[in-house]
């Protein structure tokens, strides 16, 4: 059975995934999912899929001047079901990507290192930094 606090991460990384990254390929979607599970893991940021996605301004659909940021997913939304699956391959499968930051393709975040890059899916260029 489930815990609560594993609902919570399930649920919160399958919302991430869904703002995030919505009209990605299901690839997309895991990458982005990976890259939150990868935080978790990583001492440099909190050891929770939920302390990583709420942490102020890493995933700027969570951040409140963003319109994401109020969105859920209707009933009838058919990338939901996509972004669940995601969050659930990633939290109990083998890792797909060592990433741990991306950004959407067109920006340029100060972070970015282009020799860091492990992955291009869709909109997003992820990196293992």
């Amino acid at each position: 059975m489930d815990t609560p606090i594993a609902l919570l991460d399930r649920f919160l990384l399958a919302l991430c995934v869904w703002r995030e990254a919505r009209g990605e390929t299901l690839l997309g979607k895991r990458l982005v999912a990976q890259v939150i599970v990868n935080r978790s893991r990583d001492r440099r940021w909190p050891n929770t899929i939920e302390g990583v996605i709420l942490q102020p301004w890493q995933f700027s659909s969570f951040n409140k001047n963003d319109p994401n940021a109020v969105l859920f997913p209707a009933h009838t939304d058919t990338s939901w079901p996509d972004c669940v699956i995601a969050a659930d391959d990633v939290m109990t499968g083998s890792p797909i990507s060592p990433a741990n930051h991306y950004h959407v393709v067109g920006l340029d975040p100060a972070w970015r290192d282009a020799s860091k890059v492990v992955a291009t899916e869709g909109h997003h260029v992820f990196y293992q930094l």
